[in-house]
C-alpha cells in the first residue's frame, strides 16, 4: 500500500458523509496505519477514537450498537479494500474513548478494548 492510498483510505473512513460515520456516529476519528516488515510481512494498525464517554466496553454494543470487529472486517477490509483492489491484511485494532466528557487533546483518550483479525 502506498502512502497516497493510505491517506485516501484515512480521508474516506473519516469523512463526515462517509458510510462508516453514517453507520457509527459514535466514531470521532479513525487512524489506519500500514506497516511492513521483514520477510514481506504486512499489517495494519488501526486506532478508533470515540466521541462519547464509555463507562465500560459492554456499553459499546449494549448502548451504542458499535461492533468494532464487524466494522473493520466488513466495512474496511471487505468493502473498502476491494474498492482499491488491495489484499486483505492482518490488523490490530484499538478502541479509545474520552477520559471524560470533554477531551481536549490526544492525551485525554483512554484505551477501552482491542482485537486483532485476519490471522493477527
Amino acid at each position: 500500500m502506498t502512502p497516497e492510498i493510505e491517506k485516501i483510505i484515512n480521508d474516506y473512513i473519516n469523512s463526515p458523509t462517509g458510510t462508516i460515520k453514517q453507520i457509527y456516529p459514535i466514531i470521532e476519528k479513525i487512524n489506519l496505519k500500514y506497516n511492513s516488515g521483514p520477510n514481506n510481512s504486512e499489517w495494519l494498525m488501526v486506532s478508533v477514537y470515540l466521541n462519547t464517554y464509555i463507562e465500560n466496553k459492554r456499553d459499546l454494543w449494549d448502548i451504542h450498537l458499535f461492533d468494532w470487529v464487524w466494522m473493520m472486517d466488513e466495512h474496511i477490509i471487505n468493502k473498502l479494500f476491494k474498492l482499491f483492489d488491495l489484499k486483505k491484511l492482518p490488523y490490530r485494532l484499538n478502541v479509545y474513548g474520552p477520559k471524560d466528557n470533554n477531551p481536549t487533546s490526544d492525551s485525554q483518550w483512554k484505551y477501552i478494548t482491542g482485537s486483532g483479525g485476519l490471522m493477527w
